[in-house]
């Protein structure tokens, strides 16, 4: 080295102290992406009445949702109580294994028993005989 030469230092980039964040906004990105679950929610909202059993579902079923005012949708469509045995056989028709198709009913914990009954009593005119009543599981008392 040169009498009177001065060191230069070079200056750290800026950037440099971005590039561990921009690392983690695409790790996070990439795992939202692959752990991320989106499905389709039902027209009406309930919360579904309690029960204690274990069996869970498998198949995919033709949903119907009554809310608790009585409003009822098959599927995404809302529709009255006139137009629900029609669809339901319209969903049958259209089955492919019409010995595995079966309804799930989804109904909100306050809806009178009453409603619900004549509901069933729709389904229950279309011949169709694996009728499931979706239900939360009941917290267990210690």
């Amino acid at each position: 080295m040169k009498v009177g030469q001065t060191i230069q230092h070079k200056k750290p980039d800026q950037d440099d102290s971005l590039v561990p964040l921009i690392n983690i906004v695409f790790l996070m990105l990439i795992f939202f992406m692959i752990a991320g679950h989106i499905s389709q929610s039902d027209p009406i909202k309930v919360q579904p009445p309690l029960s204690s059993s274990e069996t869970k579902q498998i198949e995919q079923p033709l949903v119907i949702v009554v809310s608790d005012n009585g409003q009822v949708a098959i599927e995404q469509d809302i529709v009255d109580d006139n137009a629900l045995l029609p669809a339901i056989n319209k969903q049958f028709e259209a089955a492919a294994d019409k010995d595995k198709f079966r309804i799930l009913v989804k109904v909100d914990g306050s809806l009178p028993v009453e409603r619900l009954q004549h509901v069933l009593s729709i389904i229950k005119q279309s011949g169709i005989k694996r009728v499931s009543l979706a239900t939360q599981k009941q917290a267990e008392v210690s």
